[in-house]
């Protein structure tokens, strides 16, 4: 019983969004499955019963005629609900649906820390809860359709054989509960079954979505990764085949169990029971068998879709349980309420910060203290792996210390408003997006207010991006890509690099954070670019993660990582005297220039 209430319980809290975001839907559809519930039982039995005992009673032709009369009104106002249901208010329904359940899942999603989207846990819970959001909604409300109309159907056909004949009300019970013992076995087959599919699933669609995204159609054309990708693909779908070919073979044997025993106990031991009260006790009138037989032909079969339904239900329950612990989670960092930051750009401070990911032992930062006074500019350099972006992932609180102390103006970053915080930082990050949207949309990452519209162009002017705009006939109207416009753009891997540069400059911020910021740009444009910024930012902190040691020349002070410590720290000039790892890098790296 608690795992039906459990059942019905999910289907609640689903059924609740329904009302919420589609409530004249959902609540005409609701009374109109209860409405064609009485209307089958009055055409049924009902009308059966009336029509053969009038007859043998002697009524009148007019009576019969005036009760006909009043089932066919009935069966038009029935028809018209349901083409009003179906066909207009279903379409408009479902559309204000999808788009309240996709705006309350991508703003949970939003407010995750990004440790969760780095855990094999997020894709699982994040697909069941957005991808199949739509069509697990849409197979939870048809469920909760049949269940309240056989739900009504079983109170009014039970209704009607509880005045007639207590005994079919046992013979039924005892059919619901052969199909519940063995439905609620198939559920726990069918769950498990999903639950050792769907990495293999994940998989699957993986490999399905990289051949037909533009980002990897150059590689599959000029390599022969195709054959790698097939003999995955063939893989995982003999693995999805092998699990779903042993649940299947139990949960087929299960049901074959189920229909002989539910449809022989209906197809002779009922009819048996009729036929002795009509030919041997004679205590039924053939009126009376003609209608009860009709109630209990309809009564079982609806009880067996009623336990039908419900297995469905309990399927769809335990995706609700992924559900509610989606919507469940409670972030620690992001939406964090706290203190307001200051306006100025102020001291940060890490203290013995060290910092592992979540699910590894292995440490990416170890013991760093550092110190950023007010407008300073800092590099952070090192080989891949050293743990810069790591870093300044910290610094922002993308993610939170593993030990240690982060510091803003000598309180404790988590003392802070989260959103507030990241107020004062405008980054750049190495593997930037730009969206299909304007360009003054990428730029502001934002709507484009028109009191905006002079920042936005000043910050592409800054960012270099100007000559390009120049050539805009729309100009900061015209769409990047062409995901959703034939008048959309494609940009070279320069340009969009120089849209989100200008992000930093169209942002009021005090502390920039530049994580190879100017990868994609020729060694020419990379320089002034790097004499704008540090001009531009004369008055903020600047934290950047650079590549191309020549640009670290331009900083106050560089520090070098490795193996997530910090192993040097100084001025150009002062780690180049120490003929240390910088200073070898610095000349590998001017060696390779003069030989180019």
């Amino acid at each position: 019983m608690k795992k039906l209430i459990h059942i019905i319980s999910n289907h609640l809290l689903m059924m609740k969004y329904f009302l919420k975001f589609a409530p004249v839907y959902f609540i005409v559809n609701f009374l109109f499955c209860i409405y064609v519930s009485f209307i089958d039982m009055l055409t049924g039995a009902y009308s059966v019963k009336y029509i053969f005992n009038g007859l043998s009673e002697g009524k009148s032709f007019k009576h019969l005629l005036a009760f006909l009369g009043f089932v066919s009104l009935a069966m038009i106002v029935r028809h018209i609900l349901g083409a009003l249901s179906a066909e207009y208010l279903s379409a408009t329904g479902w559309v204000k649906l999808k788009a309240g359940m996709k705006k309350l899942v991508f703003e949970q999603a939003r407010k995750m820390d990004l440790v969760y989207y780095e855990t094999p846990k997020f894709y699982t819970d994040f697909v069941w809860a957005a991808s199949q959001s739509d069509e697990k909604m849409g197979e939870m409300y048809y469920s909760w359709c049949v269940f309240v109309a056989r739900l009504s159907d079983l109170i009014f056909f039970g209704g009607f054989m509880l005045a007639n004949d207590i005994i079919l009300m046992l013979f039924a019970a005892a059919l619901i509960v052969i199909r519940f013992v063995l439905n609620s076995i198939i559920i726990k087959l069918r769950y498990k079954m999903h639950v050792e599919a769907k990495p293999h699933e994940r998989e699957r669609d993986y490999i399905t979505r990289v051949f037909y995204l533009a980002d990897y159609a150059k590689e599959i054309r000029l390599s022969d990764i195709h054959k790698t990708l097939f003999k995955r693909l063939k893989d995982t779908m003999s693995r999805i085949w092998e699990i779903n070919d042993k649940a299947g073979k139990k949960i087929t044997a299960l049901w074959t169990i189920a229909a002989l025993a539910s449809d022989g106990f209906l197809d002779f031991f009922i009819y048996l029971y009729l036929c002795f009260k009509t030919l041997v006790t004679k205590t039924l009138k053939f009126g009376e068998l003609a209608s009860l037989t009709s109630a209990v032909w309809n009564f079982a079969y609806r009880a067996v879709d009623f336990i039908n339904v419900l297995t469905d239900m309990g399927e769809q329950s335990l995706y609700v349980d992924n559900f509610r612990e989606f919507l469940a989670y409670e972030p620690k960092i992001e939406c964090q309420k706290g203190i307001t930051t200051p306006d100025k750009p102020t001291v940060i401070s890490m203290k013995n910060v060290s910092f592992k990911y979540e699910g590894t032992d292995k440490y990416s930062l170890k013991n760093i203290t550092l110190n950023i006074k007010p407008y300073e500019k800092i590099a952070i350099v090192g080989y891949n792996g050293a743990g810069k972006s790591t870093l300044v992932k910290l610094l922002m609180r993308l993610y939170d210390v593993t030990e240690g102390e982060i510091s803003m103006n000598g309180t404790d970053i988590r003392e802070y408003a989260t959103d507030s915080y990241r107020g004062v930082f405008g980054a750049v990050f190495q593997d930037y997006k730009v969206f299909a949207g304007t360009v003054a949309e990428n730029v502001e990452m934002d709507f484009a207010n028109d009191s905006r519209r002079a920042d936005i162009v000043n910050a592409l002017n800054q960012s270099g991006f100007d000559d390009k705009l120049a050539k805009l006939q729309k100009g900061i109207d015209t769409p990047l890509t062409r995901e959703f416009s034939e008048e959309g753009i494609n940009l070279s891997g320069g340009e969009e690099q120089k849209i989100a540069i200008a992000r930093i400059f169209a942002k009021k911020c005090s502390c920039v954070i530049l994580d190879e910021p100017s990868s994609a740009l020729d060694p020419i444009s990379e320089y002034k670019l790097n004499q704008t910024m540090l001009t531009l930012s004369e008055h903020k902190t600047v934290i950047f993660i650079s590549h191309r040691l020549s640009t670290t020349c331009m900083a106050d002070r560089i520090i070098m990582l490795e193996n997530g410590e910090i192993i040097e720290e100084g001025s150009h000039d002062e780690l180049m005297n120490m003929n240390g790892k910088y200073s070898e890098m610095f000349n590998k790296q001017a060696e390779k220039y003069r030989v180019s």
